[in-house]
């Protein structure tokens, strides 16, 4: 992988997203994806949620976002949202859907982390009119939490969104945004602020859908509400 020129605009898009809430990056299209899904896919061996396998970590390393993106990530969470953890406070998780999955999709929610970073390794297609678990988020649909009272609230209180009435509902008041990934381009949001959740990939789909999310810098203590999802998820 050509990691100088994938991440040459790199200090451009970071203006966008602190600017917007988000930005979308070059495209993975070129990069062998195939090879890289079916590798992440045996390491998952069947799991829907596996975090940071083998491939999964070599794959982050090749394309170069432990040296060209999380220092810079870092430096704005100091300098610009207060963060006072350690730079390698971060989570990384593969997600593999199977067509026809019922259980992953409308579970609409805000991260912990600061920055999250979505990663299309393996898209699939669909008849006209099906859905292939399109990520739908609302971008600052709600203010930094202060505290982790405050962030436990907010979630709360955003779950009765959590369907696809609700999602519906709340678009008809904030600017729902979708993006189906078919461009292969990653998508950097700010976590904790950006409630995002994914359509079902449709029984008709040609394929499992699989992305790998990053996530950088959790401000919330130790044992915080986004630390105990993560055990319960981890099980």
């Amino acid at each position: 992988m050509d990691q100088e020129n994938y991440w040459s605009d790199i200090d451009l898009k970071l203006k966008e997203l602190t600017k917007n809430g988000y930005v979308k990056l070059p495209s993975l299209e070129h990069y062998g994806l195939d090879a890289i899904a079916n590798k992440i896919s045996f390491d998952m061996n069947g799991d829907t949620f596996s975090e940071l396998c083998d491939s999964h970590k070599k794959f982050l390393q090749d394309l170069g976002v432990e040296k060209h993106l999380t220092p810079k990530l870092f430096q704005i969470a100091r300098d610009t949202l207060g963060f006072k953890g350690d730079i390698h406070n971060q989570y990384h998780i593969a997600r593999r859907v199977e067509p026809g999955n019922s259980k992953e999709m409308y579970r609409a929610h805000f991260d912990s982390h600061l920055f999250t970073m979505v990663l299309p390794i393996k898209i699939p297609s669909a008849p006209s009119g099906e859905s292939i678990g399109e990520l739908l988020y609302f971008s600052d649909a709600r203010s930094a939490p202060k505290s982790e009272i405050c962030n436990f609230l907010g979630k709360a209180s955003f779950k009765r969104f959590a369907n696809k009435k609700g999602m519906e509902k709340l678009a008809l008041r904030q600017n729902l945004r979708e993006d189906d990934f078919q461009d292969y381009c990653p998508l950097l949001f700010i976590g904790n602020t950006t409630l995002h959740t994914n359509r079902q990939v449709s029984q008709v789909c040609s394929t499992y859908r699989l992305t790998l999310l990053a996530h950088f810098f959790d401000p919330n203590p130790r044992y915080g509400v986004g630390s105990f999802l993560r055990l319960i998820r981890n099980r």
